[in-house]
């Protein structure tokens, strides 16, 4: 067994490293060696930070569950980048062009700068994150459980421990996006420093994940062949439907609809985008590393199924298959590889989300107030917006905090993903309409966004809250 005490301070020791290369990263970035942090291999690194610990834990239990439905998560997003590049290349040219700083920038420029617009989509963007957050802080409280008890039987940790683990890492990403997230007001809204970390840590989990792959195929499993052989018998099926249907389909739709309209990936793909050439590796560089992401998937969930005891948790089977054979250097590793996964997200998601509550809800609210506004250099309102990001990263982890506290122990990883992947899929039909539908009204924009949002949030968010509220599961069994 691996000391609590030891895993929390190789997470700590880890935090440290991303604080020190962000550091050096926003000071090279002024100079010449910025060039690097500016090339096409850390921009699509950075893009992959749509691979959170939803896709390190969670698709090896979607696996487990539901076959090779796990592998929609990758191919809408391949899809999107292979097939429908020039799209990307067009948001980003217009980003650049015209000073883009977020989704809901995006759509309310369009439609003739309505702020009422721009209000709607930071409210949906933060509500659809919410569960996203949660869902990271749920990984790593599980994954630490699991690493430090050498549990391999699905079980939940103590409620109280989970929370203040939860809480502590929550208020630890608060800090560092912050720190590195909100030092200056960018007209561009591009954090090299950040940027850097988030590219170090998609290597981090690539690594770690092959490196799991790797030891249950060849290690313990007996090869690909012997392993595909055994899936029937672990109740797996790759033949007959195997897990296709209208959900898989449902599932790569909304995965292509995310890979555009996350707020996170939005920021990457287009805020953070220093060149728009960059694209032409991101269309094929990145599909490459969602295939590296996947490609052990599938054996590790068979070979999970196979050897671990019955009622093992599908999620954790990345962690607690080295550690029933004793490698405990490698499960390391793996949380290590799920941790980033994590932070990657919470700390991009953050300021995204920020930026959009910045700049649409408070300015506005400060500006009719005239705050900030009495210093004659301005640096009232410098003050002001960076005061307002650093509330609002706070408020958006204390949102995600609270979600993980109210349904905490509830739901797979994979359900609570989908959760937000349709939550923000509402925004694609008003992105397609800024910028191919010129006949396209705010009125229209706004209707159908507050609309997809009100069926949303009936139909999937409040009902995840089923199995902690009495309420809401009375509701959702006897309700409308």
């Amino acid at each position: 067994m691996i000391s609590a005490n030891l895993v929390i301070l190789i997470a700590v020791s880890y935090v440290i490293l991303l604080f020190a290369l962000a550091y050096f990263s926003e000071r090279w970035a002024e100079g010449d060696q910025g060039k690097f942090l500016r090339s096409p291999l850390i921009y699509t690194l950075a893009i992959s930070v749509y691979c959170t610990s939803w896709t390190f834990y969670g698709a090896v239990g979607s696996a487990a569950r539901n076959g090779l439905e796990f592998f929609a998560i990758y191919l809408g997003p391949t899809l999107v980048f292979v097939g429908w590049w020039f799209g990307l290349r067009k948001l980003v040219r217009i980003g650049q062009n015209q000073r883009i700083t977020s989704v809901a920038d995006l759509i309310s420029s369009r439609f003739g700068k309505s702020n009422r617009l721009a209000v709607l989509v930071t409210l949906i963007a933060v509500l659809g994150t919410t569960p996203y957050i949660a869902l990271q802080l749920k990984a790593i409280t599980t994954s630490l459980f699991v690493i430090s008890t050498d549990s391999l039987i699905a079980a939940e940790g103590d409620r109280a421990n989970d929370n203040r683990l939860a809480l502590g890492v929550a208020a630890g990403m608060a800090l560092f996006t912050i720190l590195f997230g909100t030092r200056n007001v960018d007209a561009k809204e591009q954090h090299h420093g950040v940027v850097a970390a988030i590219a170090f840590e998609a290597i981090v989990k690539l690594i770690a994940l092959l490196s799991v792959g790797f030891f249950v195929v060849f290690g313990i499993g007996g090869g690909f062949g012997e392993i595909f052989a055994k899936a029937e018998s672990a109740g797996v099926m790759l033949h007959e439907n195997g897990g296709f249907g209208t959900r898989w389909v449902t599932i790569v739709v909304l995965s292509a609809a995310a890979i555009i309209c996350l707020p996170r990936q939005f920021q990457v793909t287009v805020v953070e985008a220093p060149n728009e050439n960059h694209l032409r590796t991101a269309s094929w560089a990145f599909p490459l590393y969602l295939l590296g992401m996947s490609v052990f998937t599938l054996p590790i969930a068979i070979v999970g199924l196979n050897l671990l005891p019955a009622g093992s948790d599908p999620d954790m089977f990345v962690l607690t298959l080295p550690l029933a054979y004793n490698q405990e250097a490698l499960a390391l590793f793996a949380f290590i590889g799920g941790f980033s996964s994590a932070t990657s997200m919470i700390i991009i998601a953050s300021i995204a989300l920020s930026i959009m509550v910045s700049n649409h809800i408070v300015m506005p609210i400060a500006l009719r107030m005239r705050l900030g506004q009495s210093e004659e250099d301005g640096q009232g309102v410098t003050n002001l917006v960076l005061n307002s990001r650093r509330f609002s990263i706070c408020a958006v982890l204390a949102l995600g905090f609270l979600y993980f506290w109210l349904t905490n122990g509830s739901g797979a990883l994979a359900l609570i993903g989908l959760i937000s992947f349709a939550g923000v899929a509402q925004f694609l039909p008003a992105i397609v309409a800024a910028l191919y539908w010129r006949d396209a009204t705010s009125k229209g924009a706004g209707v159908g966004l507050a609309a997809g949002f009100a069926v949303w949030a009936y139909t999937l968010f409040l009902p995840s809250f089923h199995e902690t509220s009495i309420w809401v599961a009375d509701w959702v069994a006897n309700g409308p």
